[in-house]
């Protein structure tokens, strides 16, 4: 008896490929990430693809999403948008990009480009052009800035803009 089989060669490398596939994805997700049973965050995102390859762990949301922080009260603290966004779980870091607006509790926007989120030291920051704008209407606009995550101690970087000052002084 003899037997034989035939397979073209692209069939059997997608077969023994080593590109690895998403361990988890989903469309129109929320996460809900806690800290002793408070909600801290909670992140909203159209499409998310979970990927871990030999060298990389990361969520991808590549058609971007919104992230909302918690006071522990359960008052909203700030909110980050943005058309892209991959997070890095071992890092707790957030990469955000693409039209990218942060909102603090006391009005305070910022819009760019890029900004970074370093969940675990409490830190947005990014290198490239930002508009800051006050809840009384200033704007300022730099190259860079860094920031506590509450948009309390905003440092900008190359700042231009208007800024007005009361005079608090008697006369």
């Amino acid at each position: 008896m003899l037997l034989s089989c035939e397979n073209s060669i692209k069939e059997v490398q997608s077969i023994t490929s080593n590109e690895k596939t998403p361990e988890r994805s989903g469309k129109d997700v929320e996460f809900i990430f806690t800290d002793s049973t408070r909600i801290k965050y909670r992140a909203f995102a159209v499409e998310f693809i979970d990927v871990k390859t030999e060298d990389k762990e990361y969520q991808d949301f590549p058609k971007g999403g919104k992230i909302t922080s918690y006071d522990d009260d359960g008052t909203v603290a700030g909110q980050i948008e943005a058309n892209y966004a991959k997070h890095f779980t071992s890092d707790q870091l957030w990469e955000l990009r693409n039209k990218v607006i942060a909102v603090s509790d006391d009005g305070k926007t910022i819009n760019t480009e890029l900004m970074y989120w370093d969940q675990g030291k409490g830190l947005i920051y990014s290198d490239q052009y930002v508009r800051i704008t006050t809840d009384d209407g200033q704007v300022l606009e730099g190259i860079g800035f860094s920031s506590d995550d509450k948009m309390d101690k905003i440092t900008l970087k190359k700042v231009t803009g208007e800024v007005y000052l009361n005079d608090e002084t008697e006369q």
